[in-house]
């Protein structure tokens, strides 16, 4: 198509631009999702730089604002016109934060292994994506919970309150199991106080009691011959030695825990134990000392 244009006395046919048309990949998209998909993977327009460790993460900001609050108020801050955000993220997982993005722009999760998943989670929550929290809460929940895994899953997943309840439940039902499984050493000093301090332990014997708790301690620290520093340990931050059980020990017992435990007790602690275990309530015990009710 040409307009005829008159210049300098004569006419002259000018053509106009042909409309433009459109690039290959624009015609195999049929929906906004699937263009928003196609950015996501090609990165163009991206008008914002996320670092997340050694990694930078290019996105748009609109996406981002469209899909989280705490995007929302982390762009509200920068000037809008700034031709493009930089912003580091120093809480969250490199491949958690990929997995969010990933998300934010397809509504998409692939399968994940824990720690991946775990990542995502601790993503979704700081930047208050309900969408992939939802999906990561359903994912965990599937999680089986063994005596082996049940210490560590405590220990990693303190912020998930619908887990932590499920490894408690499992704790209370497997007590001895659990207190007597070599995964015990994995436990952090909270998780170990945690199952203490509920009272799931305090059916076990007290030797039973003592003896798995002492091979906690000793695991936290270098070899030794003296349980000076395993005491310490567990009298550290909780009294977890005060629920183990020691008052319930008798005076032959407590004599093979001060033969085999040197410096476990002091001389008036055992002094304390010893006359109270011939003559219940004669003698104030320790304060560390917390018998279960």
């Amino acid at each position: 198509m040409s307009v005829e244009v008159e210049q300098a006395g004569c006419q002259q046919k000018v053509p106009f631009a042909e409309e433009e048309k459109p690039m290959s990949w624009q015609k195999s998209i049929r929906s906004l999702r699937e263009g928003i998909a196609h950015i996501y993977e090609t990165k163009e327009f991206a008008d914002v730089h996320l670092v997340v460790g050694a990694r930078t993460f290019k996105a748009h900001r609109l996406i981002l604002a469209a899909r989280s609050p705490e995007f929302l108020k982390m762009l509200q801050k920068q000037s809008a016109a700034s031709p493009t955000i930089r912003e580091i993220i120093n809480d969250v997982t490199e491949d958690g934060f990929e997995i969010l993005l990933r998300f934010i722009y397809t509504d998409q999760v692939d399968d994940l292994d824990q720690d991946k998943l775990l990542g995502a989670y601790r993503a979704a929550s700081r930047f208050k994506q309900k969408g992939l929290l939802k999906v990561c809460e359903e994912r965990i929940a599937q999680w089986e919970i063994t005596c082996e895994n049940v210490c560590a899953l405590l220990n990693e997943l303190a912020d998930i309150d619908s887990m932590v309840q499920r490894c408690l439940l499992f704790v209370r039902n497997n007590a001895l199991s659990v207190l007597t499984a070599e995964s015990l050493t994995q436990a952090s000093p909270n998780t170990i106080w945690l199952m203490f301090e509920k009272g799931f332990f305090k059916h076990a014997p007290a030797m039973t009691r003592l003896k798995n708790a002492l091979r906690w301690a000793a695991e936290q620290l270098p070899p030794q011959n003296d349980y000076k520093m395993a005491r310490d340990i567990l009298l550290q931050s909780k009294p977890i030695l005060g629920k183990c059980g020691i008052e319930k020990l008798n005076s032959v017992e407590l004599a093979n825990v001060i033969a085999q435990y040197k410096n476990l007790l002091t001389p008036e602690e055992c002094t304390a134990f010893f006359v109270n275990a011939n003559s219940p309530g004669a003698m104030d015990l320790p304060k560390w000392c917390k018998p279960d009710d």
